[in-house]
């Protein structure tokens, strides 16, 4: 009953700060903006966020007034906060080679995942819910209703289950075609290179044999060369709008709506490779989606 009621709360206030999400980052940008990992409107980081912090402070003895200090409110929560917004990125990133969100812009962030303004905002909120909302919500009668309070743990979980399996296989094949077009761009750029680094001898030799050679048919030598020089340095970028073509033929709407939440690609940093073209590629993958919605 405990576990089934604690559950509820998730869900509830991981729709809380859904609705919290979306009706910032709208403001923000002055267009609608829907937030979130998974399909349905919920942000489990909030839900997650405020569970834990039930539980820690039911844990934690309270002063002598019978109430937690604020400043103790506040510390923890930043902390917690802080932890768990920097682990869920970090294993978001390691899964899906993706973030959600991206603080690198505002001072005194850690690798983008957190940062200082944020853990602040989150320690504030965290004694409106201690001091708050813990108080309404320990007050309602659910005791009188375990089945069910039971009954929605178990709709909102087998609702959230779908939506998981849904997000997790969306995002595998954004990533797959993500990892694929990559290797072809790696493999484009060494032919390129290869061709490119050939180039200059021929047109030296074209340029040679035009000094002893009358007629037009040096000049169409030199131009030959020349023209072979350009199109081997624009054939990855010809390949790239190809690829970028198929594959966004190739999303289905919830790909594209999990490629829209997206913040940044993070490509698997490996020795001698440039991950620039991917970067590129990805951003163009988006305003594409963008376009065709």
């Amino acid at each position: 009953m405990i576990i089934a009621r604690l559950f509820n709360y998730f869900v509830v206030f991981s729709v809380v700060g859904w609705l919290y999400e979306c009706t910032y980052c709208t403001f923000k940008r002055g267009a609608w903006e829907n937030r979130g990992f998974l399909f349905g409107p919920v942000c489990p980081i909030y839900g997650s966020g405020v569970v834990l912090s039930m539980v820690v402070f039911h844990i934690l003895p309270k002063s002598a007034t019978g109430e937690h200090p604020l400043w103790q409110i506040f510390l923890i929560c930043a902390a917690g906060s802080m932890v768990l917004e920097y682990v869920t990125s970090y294993v978001l990133e390691k899964l899906f080679h993706a973030v959600w969100w991206d603080y690198s812009t505002v001072p005194l962030n850690i690798n983008g995942r957190v940062c200082l303004p944020a853990t602040c905002g989150f320690g504030l909120a965290g004694v409106l819910v201690v001091r708050v909302i813990m108080p309404f919500v320990e007050a309602l009668p659910e005791e009188n209703y375990p089945l069910l309070n039971e009954l929605f743990a178990l709709i909102f979980m087998f609702i959230m289950g779908i939506d998981m399996a849904l997000t997790v296989a969306s995002l595998t094949k954004i990533v797959s075609q993500l990892e694929r077009a990559e290797a072809s761009f790696n493999e484009k750029a060494d032919a390129g290179y290869q061709k490119v680094r050939v180039a200059p001898a021929a047109f030296a030799s074209a340029a040679s044999d035009a000094i002893t050679t009358a007629g037009s048919s040096a000049k169409d030598a030199i131009l030959s060369a020349g023209s072979n020089a350009r199109d081997a340095m624009s054939s990855a970028g010809e390949s790239m709008n190809e690829r970028l073509n198929r594959v966004t033929e190739s999303l289905s709407w919830r790909d594209r709506y999990h490629l829209h939440t997206m913040k940044g690609y993070r490509p698997v940093k490996r020795v001698g490779v440039n991950t620039d073209a991917i970067r590129e590629f990805y951003v163009k993958l988006q305003e594409k989606i963008q376009v065709k919605k």
